[in-house]
């Protein structure tokens, strides 16, 4: 904003014009950063919540604490041990959309149904549809039985973004072309296949990727905080 020669008012003016040209543009930002944090904190826990050692699974066999356990405590056991192995879930079917979110939810389920390393994939190909299914016959015939971690790594090599084998990098480079709410999607996406990162570093990579006068007044807003 060149304000050489301008009057206080004139300046004034036009501030509050830039303000309420960008009004609705950061209300957008602004709502999809607090998202955004939301999403990064719930992957914190679920992360910390599947890590060994860190917390106990209720519904683990075996003894999962020091202390004694009461009859009670015991009884719920049971009850929980029997709905678990009673409680009805669907296989996530997959037709070629969102590879890394379908590869995490078939995972929970075979956690929770406690399937046999050697089963997953056969389990797996019965709910693909479509293009996935289709890709999935010509991969057997190429390649032959795959155990589930050769399975995952070719899914997304075909239905993954472009920059997979770096996903951090891809995260560098997505740049908001449409609607916040769109770019605000495809940037958790990805974040979502990236472990280590500082959220620090994400939300820099948020801002700078959104079009360039909604990024600058950004910036300039959070310099002033």
């Amino acid at each position: 904003m060149d304000t050489r020669g301008k009057t206080n008012a004139e300046f004034r003016s036009e501030v509050n014009e830039i303000l309420a040209r960008h009004e609705s543009s950061f209300d957008q930002v602004n709502a999809a950063l607090q998202t955004l944090l939301t999403e990064l904190q719930s992957l914190r826990v679920s992360r910390n919540s599947n890590h060994p050692n860190t917390e106990i699974n209720p519904f683990a066999s075996g003894e999962s604490s020091h202390q004694p356990t009461r009859p009670d405590t015991q009884r719920s056991s049971s009850s929980l041990d029997q709905n678990h192995h009673h409680l009805k879930l669907s296989f996530p079917k997959f037709g070629g959309d969102d590879p890394t979110g379908w590869i995490y939810k078939a995972e929970q389920y075979f956690e929770f149904k406690n399937i046999a390393s050697d089963q997953q994939v056969q389990l797996a190909s019965f709910h693909l549809e479509g293009i996935a299914l289709q890709w999935h016959r010509w991969l057997s015939k190429l390649k032959g039985p795959l155990d589930w971690e050769e399975f995952t790594r070719a899914l997304l090599q075909r239905f993954g973004p472009t920059d997979y084998e770096d996903p951090s990098e891809a995260l560098t480079r997505l740049k908001q072309t449409s609607i916040v709410e769109a770019y605000q999607e495809a940037f958790e996406q990805l974040s979502h296949s990236v472990d280590g990162i500082p959220d620090k570093f994400l939300m820099g990579c948020f801002i700078a990727g959104l079009k360039d006068e909604i990024c600058h007044f950004m910036c300039s807003f959070l310099n002033v905080q």
